[in-house]
């Protein structure tokens, strides 16, 4: 449940930021990729996440190549319409969750057991 939970509060971080912020726009890149790349690492342990994450992976290449151009408002552009893509992405892994919930009652089991 500990996994659930900090999904849920990535989930909000990223949907929080704000590419109109105090250090700039590309501070709101920089915040997503860091906030994104503990997520992932997150969903990798869950079954039946491999789509989520090939798409979550894609904005951040996509963000990641953004970061060595100067920034203009087609990069905001590009940051609100990709979050928004990104909101969808995380209603689609809510119901992932729920769905293997019902599946598997016990939490648990829907982790995969690390190796030893």
């Amino acid at each position: 449940m500990k996994t659930l939970s900090k999904i849920e509060s990535y989930f909000k971080m990223i949907e929080g930021i704000r590419y109109d912020n105090p250090n700039g726009g590309a501070y709101a890149y920089v915040q997503y990729l860091a906030y994104s790349r503990e997520l992932l690492r997150l969903l990798k342990a869950f079954k039946k996440m491999d789509r989520h994450i090939e798409k979550l992976e894609g904005v951040n290449w996509l963000f990641n190549e953004y970061l060595a151009v100067k920034f203009s408002p087609r990069q905001k552009s590009i940051f609100e319409t990709k979050l928004s893509e990104v909101k969808e992405t995380f209603d689609a892994i809510r119901y992932t969750i729920a769905q293997l919930e019902r599946e598997y009652p016990v939490s648990g089991v829907l982790i995969h057991k690390a190796a030893a």
